[in-house]
Formats: structure tokens, C-alpha cells, sequence
């Protein structure tokens, strides 16, 4: 009898450990794919800005309140716009490597076609043409149709986005599937580093390694990247995997901070987001 306690004692213990162990990896499990889905987020959203960077540079040549608001292109990245073309194009040129005023290096080209670049209203596509930043490389196609242009400064747009990036650190490629709505907000005309940009809607993102989960972010909780500090710095998701597994990702009150805290079952951790 002693023996068959001991076993039993023994037993639920082990049967503790390895509930605890999952616990654990559950949230270990999600800890990658919150950072390079976070990076992914944060390098379409910048690209969405530098492509209005580039256009209100050349729209408005020798205005030095706009050169003023620049935050992302710096004098090495080539600007080319032909507003005649059906459709028309603008296109940067970041040549063999350019580092951008926010210290990121960029190489390659931004190709975006529009039916207008100065109607409220219009549908751009962006593509790319061997295209790097900081390493990582980035193809695939973003459409984004602007919906509504409003009197206080303020876009809505509808984004759809097919995008796959080459993470080199990690040897190999993530793929993302998404459609939102992306809200700007610009503040002071001209100053883009007191821009917010707001999105909700759902996501479909592959990690390097081949796990695959859906991005739901709801439109009374969106993310909000701050151009300021160049991030996310609030906004609430949830991320559920093919084997159903749930987790929930919270970005902060709108600090300038690099951390997010996730939280799966009853276990909560507070990450640092590279």
C-alpha cells in the first residue's frame, strides 16, 4: 500500500510538472510569432508612410515645411514621379543602400501605381523590385483603396496585402495574408513624426518555421503606431493557431515602449519586442 502511494504521490506530481510544462510552452510557442508578425506589422505600416513621404515631396517641391516633416527618406533615396501616365507612378529608389532618416538601411525599389495621387479618393498598388530593409527582404503586392479623405486631416482606407519576407537570421521566408482598415490621422499638414496610424481587421501569418495563425484585431481596440517612436504602442490581438490554441496580445496604453504582454489560458508574460 505504502508503494502504491508513493507511486501515486510520484505520479501526480509528474502529471503537475508536464501540465505546467504546457503552460509554459504555450506561451513559448507564441512568443516568436508575436515578434516577427510585430515586425512584419510595423515594416508594411512604414512602407504605407513613406510612400506619402515620397508623394507630398513631389507634389509639393520647394516647400520647406514639407521637407522639414520628412521622417523616413533622406536625400540618398531617389524619388521619380510620372503624374501622367494611365495609371500613374511614383517610384523610390533606394539604389545598392540608402539609410533612412529613421537609421533604417533600405536597398532597392518601391513601385507604386495609383488612378490618382490627388483625388480624395483612388486605389494604389504597391509592389517591389528587390527590395531590402535592414536586411530583410520583402515582396509581393499591397493594394490599398482610400475610401475617405476627411476635413480634419483624418483617411480611411481599405488594405489588402500578399506579402513575403526574408528573415535571414532565421533562414527563411514568413507570409502574410491581410485585409483592414487602416485609419491616418495627420495632425499638423506637412509634420509627419506627430502622425498615428490606427488598423483593424484579420490576418493570416506564416512563420518562418511553417506555423501558421490567424490575426484578428477588432475596431474597438486597434493598433496604433506612433511615426514619433516608430512603433506599436497600443492595441489589443488575438492570435489563434490551426491547432486552436489562443492567445491574446496587448501593446501597452500608447507608451513609446517596446513591450507587449501575452497572455494564453492563465498564464501572462510581458515581452521586449525587438
Amino acid at each position: 500500500m505504502k508503494i502504491f502511494s508513493s507511486l501515486f504521490a510520484t505520479g501526480l506530481v509528474i502529471t503537475a510538472l508536464v501540465a505546467c510544462q504546457k503552460e509554459d510552452t504555450t506561451i513559448e510557442d507564441a512568443v516568436p510569432v508575436v515578434e516577427q508578425e510585430t515586425i512584419v506589422e510595423e515594416i508594411l505600416i512604414e512602407l504605407d508612410a513613406m510612400a506619402d513621404e515620397a508623394l507630398n515631396l513631389k507634389l509639393n517641391e520647394g516647400k520647406s515645411a514639407v521637407v522639414e516633416g520628412d521622417f523616413y527618406l533622406s536625400s540618398c533615396s531617389v524619388i521619380a514621379i510620372d503624374n501622367t501616365s494611365d495609371p500613374k507612378v511614383i517610384t523610390i529608389d533606394f539604389g545598392t543602400g540608402c539609410t533612412g532618416k529613421d537609421g533604417k538601411v533600405r536597398s532597392g525599389k518601391i513601385i507604386i501605381t495609383s488612378t490618382s495621387f490627388i483625388d480624395a479618393t483612388s486605389e494604389r498598388i504597391k509592389t517591389f523590385e528587390d527590395f531590402y530593409v535592414d536586411g530583410r527582404k520583402v515582396e509581393g503586392v499591397v493594394n490599398k483603396t482610400i475610401t475617405i479623405n476627411r476635413q480634419d486631416h483624418s483617411r480611411v482606407a481599405e488594405i489588402v496585402e500578399d506579402i513575403t519576407i526574408t528573415f535571414p537570421d532565421e533562414g527563411g521566408t514568413a507570409h502574410r495574408v491581410a485585409s483592414l482598415i487602416r485609419e491616418y490621422q495627420f495632425n499638423k499638414l506637412g509634420l509627419l513624426r506627430d502622425n498615428i496610424v490606427t488598423s483593424y481587421g484579420t490576418v493570416e501569418f506564416t512563420r518562418v518555421n511553417g506555423f501558421k495563425v490567424t490575426k484578428t484585431i477588432s475596431e474597438s481596440d486597434p493598433l496604433v503606431f506612433k511615426v514619433s517612436c516608430n512603433r506599436i504602442v497600443s492595441g489589443v490581438v488575438t492570435i489563434t493557431a490551426s491547432d486552436n490554441r489562443t492567445w491574446t496580445i496587448d501593446y501597452g496604453d500608447g507608451e513609446c515602449d517596446n513591450l507587449a504582454t501575452i497572455t494564453g489560458g492563465d498564464k501572462t508574460r510581458v515581452i521586449r519586442l525587438r
